[in-house]
């Protein structure tokens, strides 16, 4: 299958999830514009409580095929944390989107909420003195596109992903590929995936 036809395959898929309201292929070229923004966003804080990474967007753009789209207020994160707060490598902290979970966080003595839906690991960290001293940083991590069913069985994929750009790259995606459009409760996100190598999927039939 060639690029044009994974394409056609990708994005009608891609439309057809609850919440997507359009979609369109990544352009190569603009690969280093939204890593600058993204670069840019993160130099600067948020909420004054420090450092945000976003390797969710820098995994992303490292796939072989990409797409973004226009999501709006019915769309499904699902319940995999889309915020986190590390201590070099260690989770000290994360949002928690499921509410049995934020029940049965709220009953433990080690986790403070920093929000109603995200905690921190009194055990694992010294709040704040660690945020302060830019022990801690955020992450935006990458997300798994479960959400997203790609119907065609000639287009060999491994897992789908999608990530949260910044709200800059937001900016610039609408008006790149979306017209400017801006409804109210409407993003974007970017979608990427990596094809199996021709051996690899030899391999795998063997």
């Amino acid at each position: 299958m060639d690029k044009k036809e994974a394409d056609a395959a990708i994005k009608k898929a891609i439309e057809k999830s609850r919440g997507i309201i359009e979609a369109a292929p990544f352009l190569p070229e603009d690969r280093k514009k939204i890593l600058d923004i993204e670069l840019d966003a993160e130099e600067r804080s948020l909420m004054g409580l420090g450092k945000v990474i976003n390797t969710g967007v820098r995994e992303v753009l490292d796939c072989d095929l990409i797409y973004v789209a226009l999501n709006n207020m019915d769309f499904n994160w699902g319940p995999h944390a889309t915020l986190l707060m590390k201590k070099g490598r260690e989770v000290v902290g994360e949002e928690v989107r499921d509410k049995d979970r934020i029940a049965e966080l709220s009953r433990q003595k080690n986790v403070w909420f920093m929000h109603k839906s995200f905690v921190v690991y009194r055990d694992r960290v010294r709040f704040p003195e660690d945020i302060m001293k830019k022990v801690c940083y955020f992450e935006i991590p990458s997300l798994p596109a479960k959400w997203c069913k790609v119907e065609d069985e000639q287009l060999q994929c491994r897992p789908m992903i999608h990530a949260n750009p910044s709200t800059p790259s937001d900016v610039f995606l609408k008006d790149h590929y979306f017209k400017g459009l801006n409804q109210h409760g409407s993003g974007t996100i970017l979608i990427g995936l990596k094809t199996i190598p021709r051996r690899e999927e030899g391999a795998a039939m063997s």
